[in-house]
């Protein structure tokens, strides 16, 4: 019988030929060798698949799954990723991004440090696609090295945006915790990371880590930089897709019962993204707090 391993890496592509290879070495690369990488082809039209599938053939921790045509979207692909993980802990790694050498055995000496943590984050690194722009470490505006219970990050963090948003490759998550939330909400296109946060920071303590040891890779080829052309999304101003996220959050949260600093952190959210005073209030947040946000490639 095959012994599971310890940490399962999800890595969803859609036509990521360009970068895919980077991101499969870079786990290969870790220093913490007891991991499988799940590679989700989402649809690819590239060379993306045939690229996953070299690297699955020559190392038996990669498995590669096949596109589904009825479950699309990086939330549905990350959700796949989970159903067919068998590492007690699982990360992400999307197929642009890449992960630092120490990047799992930090993360998973950080759990192993805390049992009551359900996950942990900490700081990614925002690269620009060859150079074109300035490199930003995020800043995520609490205490390093601590555990916090719910709320308080969901509120302080997701809502009113005092401190930077854990990035995807940025976390480590307990597996069972991951179940038990349900995993991504695949109604979103974008904000599907932070559906998932919301749920596992109204359930479950988080801790909050020092060290940066994942990048995040901005390009034109980018989800984000897509919807920010098309006016959906914007990094440091009111937009369309943080509407219908806040307007899930609230229903959310009532259905849990969710504690009345939630519902306060959430009206603050909801008037800094309707108007303009609010949003000049919101920015003066970052301002205090020293968060300077790279521009969208």
């Amino acid at each position: 019988m095959t012994v599971a391993p310890r940490v399962s890496v999800i890595t969803p592509f859609l036509n990521a030929s360009a970068h895919i290879s980077e991101a499969i070495e870079s786990v290969e690369a870790q220093h913490f060798g007891d991991w499988e990488l799940v590679l989700v082809d989402d649809g690819s039209t590239d060379d993306s698949a045939a690229i996953a599938a070299v690297y699955a053939a020559k190392d038996a921790r990669i498995l590669l799954l096949a596109p589904d045509r009825t479950k699309r979207g990086a939330a549905a692909a990350r959700n796949r990723g989970i159903a067919a993980a068998r590492g007690e802990l699982v990360a992400f790694l999307d197929a642009d991004d890449i992960y630092g050498p120490e990047k799992l055995a930090h993360d998973v000496t950080a759990l192993d440090g805390d049992p009551e943590a359900a996950w942990v984050y900490g700081a990614t690194r925002w690269f620009h696609e060859n150079g074109a722009g300035k490199e930003y470490r995020e800043r995520l505006g609490v205490r390093l090295d601590r555990r916090y219970d719910p709320p308080e990050i969901l509120a302080r963090i997701i809502l009113e945006e005092r401190g930077d948003i854990p990035c995807t490759c940025g976390v480590m998550i307990r597996r069972e915790q991951l179940l038990a939330v349900g995993g991504f909400e695949e109604r979103f296109a974008l904000y599907e990371d932070q559906s998932l946060w919301v749920k596992l920071l109204l359930a479950y303590p988080v801790r909050v880590i020092s060290g940066c040891n994942a990048a995040y890779r901005q390009h034109i080829g980018s989800t984000s930089t897509a919807a920010a052309s098309s006016g959906d999304y914007d990094l440091q101003s009111p937009h369309p897709a943080r509407d219908a996220f806040l307007a899930w959050v609230g229903e959310y949260a009532d259905a849990r019962h969710a504690p009345p600093s939630v519902r306060r952190a959430l009206a603050i959210a909801i008037k800094a993204n309707d108007g303009l005073f609010f949003s000049k209030l919101a920015r003066k947040f970052r301002r205090m707090n020293r968060f300077i946000y790279p521009s969208a490639a």
